[in-house]
């Protein structure tokens, strides 16, 4: 777990104020009316997978595949609008990020726009957006991809080399663990009413493996690490 000082508590705090301040230019930026409209079968897709496992590539492929353009909700990208935010210090973002994920979501399924939320599916409440989207007749796909690890986190050094944006190796390990679990429990709880499908990437050889509308990803995933594991081999 991540301790904040008082500093960077303060600077959270007010990320979350400007992000509830400024939520109507959050819905301009990323959900305008006049480029999003409504389907009237909409569908929400969830991704799910590590970080640099190469799930926002694949969400922004998806885009043009909708008959309505999607929303594509990005905690990175609502972070990069904060006052303060510098890449390095993201953790103290996060709950603004979360708030403004929050908003975007409500905003798509009050008026029935596609959206697919780009994220790594390994946070608490993952259980009550699927409810929701469910409540609201919508179709429900989740898209698991799976990275190595080594892999991933090679990726997200170079990245935080390029862009600054930051990812300890404990949120990494976290998100590795905690994405897997909660797309396997949210197909245990939903059964039939949601998708799960699972894309198995391989960077080295440029591969992809997609399997759909399976029951639960772990079959599919060759090797298996602990958490001691990771913790070991990521450098």
């Amino acid at each position: 777990m991540i301790v904040m000082n008082d500093e960077e508590l303060k600077l959270s705090e007010e990320a979350f104020l400007w992000i509830k301040l400024n939520h109507k230019k959050l819905i301009e930026k990323f959900a305008n009316t006049k480029e999003y409209s409504a389907d009237t079968l909409p569908t929400t897709l969830f991704m799910a997978g590590s970080p640099g496992a190469g799930k926002t590539e694949i969400s922004k492929r998806f885009v043009p595949r909708f008959k309505q353009k999607p929303i594509r909700v990005d905690a990175d990208e609502i972070r990069a609008m904060c006052p303060g935010y510098t890449g390095t210090n993201a953790h103290v973002f996060q709950r603004a990020a979360t708030k403004g994920v929050h908003i975007l979501y409500t905003h798509a399924l009050k008026n029935n726009i596609n959206v697919i939320v780009d994220g790594t599916f390994s946070y608490s409440g993952v259980t009550e957006n699927i409810k929701r989207s469910l409540d609201h007749g919508r179709k429900v796909e989740i898209f698991f991809v799976y990275q190595e690890p080594l892999q991933a986190w090679d990726f997200t050094q170079k990245r935080e080399a390029l862009e600054q944006r930051r990812v300890s190796k404990e949120i990494f390990i976290n998100s590795f663990f905690k994405s897997r679990e909660n797309v396997n429990e949210a197909k245990a709880t939903f059964g039939s009413k949601i998708e799960l499908n699972l894309i198995v990437k391989d960077f080295e050889k440029d591969l992809e493996q997609l399997e759909i509308n399976i029951e639960n990803i772990d079959q599919y995933i060759k090797k298996s690490y602990t958490k001691d594991e990771l913790g070991g081999i990521l450098i």
